[in-house]
């Protein structure tokens, strides 16, 4: 009998960095949908879908009704939702990642397609304990029952992990 492994992939991110885009994501008004939210009737003026030709009609989304988050794009880096005209993406890659000019612009060019980002979005509420913590560690799992399980702890100074909060699955 073959024991199947789970295949799992860590990234860790500086708690300071993460820090300056939560940041960036309070303070913006406006903030980037992600592909679930197309099909959230809230996140439209009027409370309703609107669709065109049988879709959903991203163009109509309003942006100040999404909420604040960091996206989880691919497993390299955590960019903040929100929009600020004077400012460019805001995001930090993983492991102390420094990315070339080259990758901040195609990585960019991909967000700036008119294609939502198939993203994790991580809520500002799951950075509980971002306060004190000196890494954040995000943890892919992929459940070959249930897909893919990210989740989320806050590693302290003295290198304990914190509580571990699930963050792709909401109820």
């Amino acid at each position: 009998m073959t024991n199947m492994m789970t295949p799992t992939i860590t990234v860790e991110f500086e708690a300071s960095e993460v820090q300056q885009l939560l940041q960036h994501a309070e303070a913006a008004t406006e903030h980037l949908p992600c592909m679930g939210d197309q099909f959230v009737a809230k996140y439209y003026a009027g409370g309703k879908i609107i669709t065109k030709n049988d879709w959903p009609d991203v163009s109509q989304i309003d942006l100040s009704r999404i909420p604040p988050a960091l996206f989880l794009v691919n497993d390299s880096f955590l960019m903040s939702n929100g929009i600020d005209p004077a400012q460019a993406i805001a995001c930090v890659y993983k492991n102390g990642h420094i990315p070339s000019d080259q990758q901040n612009e195609s990585d960019a060019f991909a967000l700036g397609a008119e294609e939502l980002p198939n993203v994790t979005r991580i809520l500002l509420r799951d950075f509980a304990g971002i306060e004190t913590a000196q890494k954040v560690r995000i943890t892919f799992q992929h459940d070959p029952r249930k897909g893919p399980v990210v989740s989320l702890e806050m590693v302290q100074q003295n290198g304990e992990a914190g509580e571990i909060r699930i963050v792709n699955r909401r109820p």
